[in-house]
């Protein structure tokens, strides 16, 4: 199991985590989804945050804020919302490889 980290890096993974959620409600135009996701959003960034995934979490929000920026060039919501989910999934991948890279002993 990895080494649990400081609550700087917990604080960073809720706000991360959670502000993706609070945006995935603003989407879908739902205060109550907005709540719910965002609440969900702060416990799992929290999590992963105290299993120290800094570099992780950055990795997937810029991947969903590249799949978001080119599904708002279409100019169709639901686009949106697939192309940010997709680019969040890509980047994640990504992420896992580059996690892997990075902590590879010789």
């Amino acid at each position: 199991m990895p080494k649990a980290q400081g609550k700087k890096e917990i604080y960073l993974g809720m706000a991360l985590i959670g502000s993706t959620g609070l945006l995935i409600g603003l989407v879908m135009a739902s205060p109550l989804l907005m709540i719910i996701a965002g609440f969900l959003g702060i416990v799992v960034g929290g999590f992963v945050g105290w299993l120290g995934g800094r570099r992780y979490m950055l990795i997937i929000c810029l991947g969903v804020f590249i799949g978001g920026y080119l599904g708002y060039r279409t100019g169709d919501r639901d686009i949106l919302i697939i192309a940010s989910g997709t680019g969040g999934a890509i980047a994640g991948f990504l992420g896992a490889q580059i996690e892997l890279f990075f902590n590879r002993q010789h």
